[in-house]
């Protein structure tokens, strides 16, 4: 459990690294670490401590609970992921997709 745990958190943190379009190098050297400790967090051999995701959230500008997406389906965790996928956008696709999120959730709600 531990590991599957550990393997999504570091896919989720190399995911915003390439978004972001940073390399292990450059982050690990902003956060204090090696690079190999960096590769080893992403591919989930080891789960960060929480110190750690905050630095690397804070590198890649972006709201520490991303890394911890799919675990809860509240509005607000919902919101931060949303976010995340709309900042490398172009602004004219970003407001594109929320006229489609309003459009949806109209008719989804009734």
């Amino acid at each position: 459990m531990k590991t599957d745990i550990a393997q999504r958190i570091g896919k989720k943190i190399a995911h915003a690294r390439r978004t972001a379009g940073k390399t292990q190098a450059q982050i690990a050297e902003r956060i204090g670490i090696d690079t190999v400790s960096l590769s080893r967090i992403e591919r989930g051999v080891v789960t960060p401590s929480i110190p750690t995701l905050e630095k690397i959230a804070d590198e890649l500008n972006v709201s520490m609970a991303i890394f911890f997406d799919g675990a809860s389906a509240n509005a607000a965790s919902l919101a931060d992921s949303i976010i995340s996928q709309l900042e490398p956008l172009h602004r004219d696709d970003r407001l594109f997709l929320l006229e489609q999120i309003r459009i949806w959730a109209e008719k989804l709600s009734g």
